[in-house]
């Protein structure tokens, strides 16, 4: 018999205190949000590696770097969902509440209906042209891309190779390709799988996480609850401390300078004379 500890009912009190999480049968069997190419093999690598019935808990990702492994209770009642989509919108609308008629109502009835989940419900919002009013259109790419890691991997870049990686995806395969990327991760599936709405996890210290993410991420916040993503400009506010860390992990690895053996020179040193030279006129000689 389950104790009030580990029964559901116990085990929802318990995720109240945690991020907001819901879940329910899928009526569809499958996601059913449009996907670009990108997503599509990820989704295919990600069942390929759910197949190999891998352990809840850390692990490498070159091991399987679409396995899913995150499992535990999520409820499935009106509150839970009600929770789910309010954290949703406020998590990745960057703190800007939508009015009645910005809201995906169309995302919100599917995910009431069983036909996708959060993580489809993330993707969706992550898609919408709100988002990408406030979050793509109306920043530099830069910003852009640290506040898709802000809402949808909880986290800041953790260097400046994946502000590149991503700004070549965006503009090779376009917006909604670099939103899967992120969706469709090994670290989005890891962290919070198919049932849990992504929040701020760098004050937490987790492998792989540098100490830096966290300044990072405080930098990226703000220091006023009621100030949106969207109100602190649309300049990057990560460069500089992006800057110092690579720069401080340049000096820590970087191999000392061997230094050569100093050659000393003494310079002329003519005989010393040590008696009288006599006189000698030019030309004579004796």
């Amino acid at each position: 018999m389950l104790s009030t500890q580990t029964s559901p009912a116990g085990m929802a009190s318990t995720n109240k205190t945690r991020s907001a999480s819901y879940s329910i049968a899928s009526k569809a069997g499958k996601n059913t949000v449009a996907r670009t190419v990108a997503g599509s093999i990820a989704d295919f690598k990600r069942n390929t590696c759910s197949s190999m019935g891998l352990g809840i808990g850390p692990r490498l990702h070159s091991e399987c770097p679409f396995g899913s492994v995150f499992d535990e209770y999520h409820p499935s009642d009106s509150a839970a969902l009600e929770r789910t989509i309010k954290s949703g919108y406020r998590q990745v609308y960057g703190n800007q509440p939508p009015t009645e008629l910005e809201r995906c109502t169309s995302l919100e009835a599917r995910l009431m209906n069983g036909e996708i989940t959060v993580r489809d419900f993330v993707n969706g919002l992550a898609k919408s042209e709100f988002y990408k009013k406030h979050y793509f259109h109306s920043v530099a790419p830069q910003r852009g891309i640290e506040l898709n890691f802000k809402h949808l991997l909880g986290r800041a870049p953790l260097n400046q190779e994946e502000i590149q990686n991503s700004i070549k995806l965006q503009a090779e395969e376009g917006f909604e390709a670099l939103i899967d990327s992120l969706t469709d991760s090994a670290e989005y599936s890891e962290v919070f799988g198919s049932s849990i709405v992504p929040y701020w996890r760098t004050g937490d210290s987790y492998a792989g996480m540098m100490t830096s993410s966290f300044n990072m991420m405080r930098e990226l916040g703000s220091t006023k609850v009621a100030v949106s993503d969207s109100a602190q400009g649309a300049r990057s506010r990560t460069t500089n401390q992006l800057a110092t860390a690579a720069i401080s992990m340049y000096t820590t690895t970087m191999k000392p300078v061997p230094s050569l053996p100093v050659q000393k020179y003494s310079g002329h040193n003519p005989p010393k004379v040590t008696g009288k030279a006599s006189f000698r006129p030019f030309g004579v000689h004796f």
